[in-house]
């Protein structure tokens, strides 16, 4: 393949740029997803497409730049409101600057996944009968093929109703774990804060492994598997209907760090949410939050805990701790 001049062609350059900021905006549409693998089929416009993609990666070369030393140091000003005027200001530009760059990494996923939700909970039939429960912020791809059933999830979290078939394994795989289905419901949450995988059952059997070292256990109803650093270990077990309770919309977090909580009711909030310093050490927190109303879970989970909402243009929030 020629080396690509992305001079000689604009119109081709426009449209790839236009793809990466339709694919990185999480709404767009079927029709437009039908167009967009239309129009990438095209080899010039894969290479334009690919060419464009790299210069958008190559932004996390200024990610060490964007530190939040900058509004740690501001807070030392004399004047308290001018303090609070600046420290907006600058988480402001922290935040648009990471959103930039988290739109790098979802752009990758997004045209790995077979489906994926923003701030939504939906429910897919898989080709086999099969029911998925996708919860907010989460993808996966679909893989059939040589007498197995895959799902790859890439992001999230889902529950999983099988449609049992003993000569074609039901696998969810996801970062280094793999539950396999004995007919069972059950869910998969690949975790954001520890890079861990839990597996938790509602009814039936799973298998959960650990794809590397082949390490596994067996869990049956109200049971959990843990799977982190290439290893699987059980958890305390817990009431069978509250696997996945999130699916009618009602979250109850149960003594989980502030970081946790604020990370999960971000999954539902239409715009970006970013935590910036340290509040890892603040006391745990018990609450029953409603998805359907984030931005009052945030603003309650503030009033009970010592963090500070700020509260940006296009629906930004940038969580702080207080001084």
């Amino acid at each position: 393949m020629t080396d690509f001049n992305a001079s000689y062609d604009r119109e081709t350059t426009e449209a790839a740029r236009h793809w990466i900021a339709r694919l990185a905006s999480g709404d767009i549409s079927e029709q437009e997803m039908a167009s967009y693998k239309q129009w990438v089929a095209n080899e010039k416009h894969h290479e334009v497409f690919q060419h464009e993609l790299k210069l958008w990666r190559s932004l996390n070369l200024i990610a060490d730049n964007l530190a939040p030393s900058t509004a740690i140091s501001i807070q030392a000003a004399r004047m308290k409101q001018r303090r609070r005027k600046v420290v907006v200001a600058s988480v402001s530009a922290i935040a648009a600057c990471a959103a930039l760059l988290l739109a790098v990494p979802d752009i990758t996923m997004r045209l790995r996944a077979d489906d994926w939700t923003t701030n939504h909970i939906e429910e897919v039939v898989l080709s086999d009968g099969s029911h998925v429960v996708l919860d907010a912020d989460s993808a996966f791809a679909v893989h059939y093929e040589h007498g197995a059933r895959t799902v790859a999830l890439l992001r999230g979290r889902a529950w999983f109703d099988v449609r049992h078939d003993a000569e074609h394994p039901f696998r969810v795989e996801a970062a280094g774990s793999v539950a396999e289905d004995i007919g069972t419901a059950f869910e998969v949450d690949r975790r954001l804060t520890d890079e861990s995988v839990e597996t938790s059952v509602q009814s039936g059997s799973v298998r959960v492994s650990s794809r590397n070292n082949g390490a596994s256990v067996i869990l049956t109803a109200g049971q959990r598997a843990v799977w982190r650093d290439d290893h699987v270990s059980r958890e305390t077990d817990i009431a069978p209907y509250s696997v996945a309770s999130w699916r009618d919309g009602q979250l109850m977090l149960t003594s989980v760090s502030v970081r946790s909580a604020v990370q999960t009711i971000a999954r539902y909030r239409e715009g970006r949410t970013f935590i910036i310093g340290n509040i890892d050490d603040l006391p745990p927190v018990t609450a029953l939050v409603d998805a359907r109303r984030p931005d009052d879970a945030l603003a309650a989970l503030a009033s009970g805990t010592s963090i500070n909402i700020y509260r940006l243009p296009g629906g930004i929030v940038v969580v702080r701790r207080k001084n």
